[in-house]
């Protein structure tokens, strides 16, 4: 877990420096153990990187803690969208829907 809390801070820091503004973590992540982006850290990002919007996985605590196991790259979550900013996880989403890409199908 240790290990993991390192590896998501660093990606924090290494975003917002990529970002070029001079931002708390706390402005553009929920928290530092997770990379769910906060409302203003999504419009942030989105205007910089490639985007795919999904409608919203139920917004539960399962769901948010597949997706604090499973996401390596910032990602937003609210009731209505989900948005993800890789390829990859976004053909995965597409391929098995939102929901079934959470629950690992």
């Amino acid at each position: 877990m240790a290990k993991q809390l390192r590896e998501i801070q660093t990606v924090q820091t290494e975003l917002i420096k990529l970002i070029g503004l001079d931002l708390a973590v706390k402005t553009v992540f929920k928290n530092t153990h997770t990379l769910r982006l906060t409302k203003v850290g999504q419009r942030i990002i989105s205007k910089s990187y490639d985007n795919w919007v999904f409608e919203s996985p139920k917004l539960n605590a399962n769901n948010l803690i597949n997706l604090l196991r499973k996401m390596r790259y910032p990602y937003y979550i609210d009731k209505d969208k989900l948005i993800l900013y890789t390829e990859r996880d976004a053909f995965l989403a597409k391929f098995a829907g939102a929901q079934g890409w959470l629950d690992g199908k």
